[in-house]
C-alpha cells in the first residue's frame, strides 16, 4: 500500500468514526441531534467511500490495461539477420531489430568523411562500420547495454571485435560501433568473400548478418595476370573513429536505400 492510499484510508476511518457517534447520538438523544440529518450524513459517507473505492478499482483497471502495440518495420536485412540469429543457442533478445548493416567511409582530401550504406564493400574502401537500430521497449529501455560488433571473413576468421557501451531509451535507438575496420592497405584483413557481422546486446545474439566483400583492384589485376591469389592472416586491429557520424546524414541516406530496394 503506498502512502497516498494509507493516508486517504486513515482519513475514511476518522470520518466514519466521527458519522458513527453522530449516528449513535441521534439515537440515544435525540434532542441534540437531529435523525434526518445523522441519516444524511451517514448517506453521504457511504457515497464517499463508495467512490473512492470505485476509483481506486479503476486506477488498478487502467493500469492493468494491456498496451497496443505498434508494429514495428523491419528492413529485408534486420529481418534476415534476425532469422538467422534465432538458429543459435544464445538468442535470446527481448528487443526488436529493425535494421543491420555497414557504413562505408571514405577519407576525402580535406581531411573530412564521406560516408555511405552498402551491402557491398570493396577491399578499396578506406574503411567499414558496423551498425545496428533497435526498437526497445519501456519495460527494457532506458538503461545501459553491452552491445558487442564481431566481424568473420569468408573462412571463419575474426577480423573485427568491438564492445560498446550504449544507452538504450524506449523506442528507436541507432547504435553505431565507435570503432571501425580499415580495408585498404591493410595487410592482415583476410580474402574477399562473403564475410558475416555477428551482434550480441548484453550477452544475447541479436543479428547475423552476411555482406559481400570484392577484392581490390590491384588484387584481380594480380589474379588476371599471375592467376594467383593472396590471403593473409592474422586479426586487423580496429581504428578509432575520431569523427562523430551526422544521425540525419545516415538516416536520410538509409531512407533513400531503402525506397530504392522497394
Amino acid at each position: 500500500m503506498n502512502r497516498s492510499r494509507r493516508g486517504t484510508v486513515i482519513w475514511l476511518i476518522l470520518l466514519g468514526v466521527a458519522v458513527a457517534l453522530i449516528g449513535l447520538g441521534s439515537i440515544f438523544d435525540p434532542t441534540a441531534v437531529n435523525a434526518q440529518v445523522a441519516t444524511m450524513l451517514v448517506a453521504a459517507y457511504a457515497g464517499v467511500v463508495g467512490v473512492v473505492l470505485i476509483g481506486d478499482r479503476l486506477r488498478h483497471v487502467k493500469l492493468e490495461m494491456p498496451r497496443i502495440s505498434v508494429p514495428v518495420r523491419m528492413s529485408p536485412a534486420a529481418r534476415k539477420a534476425t532469422q538467422r540469429a534465432r538458429g543459435r543457442s544464445d538468442h535470446s533478445l527481448t528487443t526488436t531489430l529493425t535494421d543491420v548493416g555497414m557504413i562505408v567511409n571514405e577519407r576525402r582530401r580535406d581531411g573530412q568523411w564521406n560516408r555511405h550504406l552498402a551491402q557491398i564493400v570493396s577491399m578499396d574502401d578506406d574503411a567499414i562500420q558496423p551498425y545496428i537500430t533497435l526498437h526497445t521497449t519501456p519495460e527494457e529501455g532506458n538503461r545501459v547495454s553491452l552491445v558487442e560488433f564481431t566481424i568473420y571473413d569468408q573462412a571463419g576468421k575474426l577480423r573485427f571485435s568491438r564492445v560498446c557501451e550504449q544507452y538504450v531509451r524506449d523506442g528507436e535507438n541507432l547504435i553505431v560501433c565507435d570503432r571501425h575496420l580499415p580495408l585498404e592497405g591493410n595487410e592482415n584483413i583476410g580474402r574477399a568473400g562473403v564475410w558475416d557481422l555477428q551482434v550480441r546486446v548484453d550477452g544475447a545474439m541479436a543479428a547475423v548478418h552476411s555482406f559481400s566483400v570484392n577484392p581490390s583492384t590491384s588484387e584481380r589485376r594480380r589474379q588476371l595476370s599471375e592467376d594467383g591469389e593472396v590471403a593473409t592472416d592474422g586479426l586487423a586491429a580496429p581504428a578509432e573513429f575520431d569523427e562523430p557520424i551526422s544521425l540525419d546524414e545516415l538516416l536520410r541516406e538509409h531512407r533513400r536505400s531503402g525506397s530504392s530496394q522497394r
